[in-house]
């Protein structure tokens, strides 16, 4: 079916509108998630995509396609949202056929599709910033507009079908690509943790990230395992903090807040195991992308871990730290990966992810028409 775009008439071909807004922060996991599509939509002949900013300054660097700013305040554009449908998308994002927001929230409008990582601000608020509790009304208003909810998971969908109470056609799943990790030499590693043997937490220092589970099974581990924690800080680096001083092992522990892209890629291609005690998730980035070069896997059942690789690698319940613990041990004692979750995890590229979201955008483009 043609897509029209004001009176242009595109056929086959769908404008997209991407809000590349999370590209002008630290290559946190939204960063990645963006930037993969955003790569992978650029390489698509069915797919013409543009991007949008969601705040009144900041620029990006040259991502190679066009970019709208409508250069308004987040905060103002976040609390209009909530009751209202200004700023629209042409506002927004200019002469497009779809809307993408790919971080909780868009103009409300059945034009849009709002990708959602995870329900915290709505199923948990207490564990994020007030400005990201703040989005929960802005994506409740765009779910009333005919908006579509994606998610990376079927778990958040479920979530999201009961917590927002929309039905299966205003809701997509589509599971992320899962990037290559670039090669980097094991002196790397090395330097970084100041040992041959460690375990890696990756990741941003939040409530829900439950790192003190880590700490707390070091003790468990030998002597020479070393426990890295690579990631920003958030609203839990206080307890982390404390938990690293009560546990009698701060010469085995390294913390890391501002890691470049080459120590990424040293500390989880040679860590010994990586460890993701994650009380609730979107979808669980870290361990597919260690479990993608072959680094062994202590996870608990969040996100999209359980649908994806359950049936090869045995996951935890969220905050069993007894059985968290023996996991890590034997893991350490015997660190291998199964050939055949690897090779699952190569077929997850952004290549597949693009091709399945345009499925959604060429959905929504013509139920608009």
């Amino acid at each position: 079916m043609p897509c029209t775009v004001g009176s242009d008439t595109v056929n086959e071909t769908i404008r997209v509108g991407l809000d590349v807004t999370p590209l002008l922060g630290p290559p946190s996991g939204i960063h990645q998630v963006t930037k993969g599509l955003l790569n992978a939509l650029r390489e698509r002949d069915d797919v013409i995509v543009s991007g949008w900013l969601l705040s009144a300054r900041g620029h990006t660097s040259d991502l190679g396609v066009d970019i709208h700013h409508a250069r308004l305040p987040a905060q103002l554009i976040q609390r209009c949202w909530r009751h209202s449908t200004f700023p629209g998308t042409e506002r927004m994002a200019g002469l497009v056929n779809v809307v993408h927001g790919t971080n909780f929230i868009a103009p409300p409008s059945s034009k849009s599709i709002i990708s959602v990582q995870d329900l915290t601000p709505i199923t948990h608020p207490e564990w994020v910033r007030s400005e990201v509790q703040a989005k929960a009304g802005a994506l409740r208003n765009a779910v009333r507009h005919g908006a579509i909810v994606h998610t990376s998971s079927q778990a958040i969908a479920d979530e999201a079908a009961a917590v927002l109470g929309i039905s299966e056609q205003q809701l997509a799943v589509v599971h992320h690509g899962v990037r290559q990790v670039d090669d980097a030499p094991s002196d790397l590693a090395f330097e970084l943790s100041g040992t041959d043997r460690f375990v890696l937490v990756l990741g941003t220092v939040e409530r829900r990230k439950n790192i003190e589970a880590a700490v707390h099974a070091l003790g468990a581990l030998p002597h020479d395992v070393h426990l890295v924690i690579a990631g920003p800080e958030g609203n839990s680096e206080p307890e982390v903090q404390g938990a690293i001083r009560e546990s009698g092992n701060t010469d085995r522990i390294v913390r890391l807040t501002n890691v470049s892209v080459a120590e990424h890629a040293a500390l989880i291609r040679h860590a010994t195991v990586l460890c993701f005690p994650s009380l609730y998730e979107g979808f669980g980035l870290p361990p597919l992308e260690a479990l993608r070069v072959g680094t062994p896997v202590v996870a608990t059942a969040v996100g999209a871990l359980p649908e994806l690789i359950s049936d090869r690698v045995p996951l935890i319940s969220p905050g069993d730290t007894v059985a968290l613990t023996e996991a890590l041990v034997a893991v350490v004692e015997d660190p291998s990966v199964d050939p055949a979750v690897v090779n699952r995890i190569t077929g997850m590229t952004w290549e597949r992810a693009a091709g399945e979201m345009t499925a959604v955008y060429q959905r929504v483009a013509a139920d608009v028409d």
